[in-house]
């Protein structure tokens, strides 16, 4: 997974004049850390920024908040009928120890089956069945430090199906908040670029 420089979302207001930017509205310029820092990230070119319960970042340009707003999705994904996210979004889950997702320490992340999640399946065939999964392993791991002060320890698992198919899963979390951002199902020739700049974009500092 390629690394990036960490940032946070606080824009920088000119002459200390005060300033409120909507959510997902697209602004120039550098987003600065809320939190004492000295560095920033910056907007790309038609990017945004989102806010989710105090927890904010940059979308690059095309992104969008879904329905549910807890997750965010580049331009062309496709959201299943009644559901909230489509399933290479990026998802926004507070808790994921307390939901069962993750193990408090993170072990889980080096664990080749604890890529399991809602949506971390097989792609249905034409009749709507799923094959089942063959094998699946930990291609990615590491870790890095928002602006904010917190450790992200990440890991990405490549998973295949019967019938040749396959697809990546991809975690960071975030144990000191209890904070974890996915993708459950991300086909294997999308780059996860993107993925990985909006998360090193959060700033947590007015997360509660």
């Amino acid at each position: 997974m390629r690394r990036f420089a960490g940032g946070a979302l606080v824009l920088l207001c000119a002459a200390l004049t005060a300033c409120s930017i909507a959510p997902t509205e697209p602004v120039p310029g550098y987003a600065q850390p809320a939190a004492s820092a000295e560095g920033g990230v910056r907007i790309p070119d038609g990017g945004s920024m989102h806010n989710y319960n105090g927890i904010n970042m940059v979308l690059p340009r095309g992104w969008r908040a879904e329905a549910a707003d807890n997750c965010v999705a580049p331009r062309g994904s496709a959201r299943p009928a009644g559901e909230g996210c489509a399933p290479n979004a990026l998802r926004i889950r507070p808790d994921p120890v307390l939901d069962g997702l993750i193990d408090r320490d993170g072990s889980d992340l080096d664990d080749p089956d604890a890529y399991r999640r809602p949506y971390a399946a097989c792609r249905a065939d034409s009749g709507g069945t799923r094959p089942k999964v063959t094998s699946s392993e930990v291609t990615g791991r590491g870790e890095f430090t928002l602006v904010s002060g917190e450790q992200v320890d990440w890991a990405e698992w490549t998973v295949a199906c019967r019938g040749g198919d396959g697809f990546r899963t991809l975690v960071w979390f975030i144990p000191e908040s209890d904070l974890e951002f996915d993708v459950p199902r991300l086909e294997l020739s999308t780059p996860v670029d993107d993925y990985d700049l909006v998360v090193r974009s959060v700033d947590l500092s007015r997360y509660n």
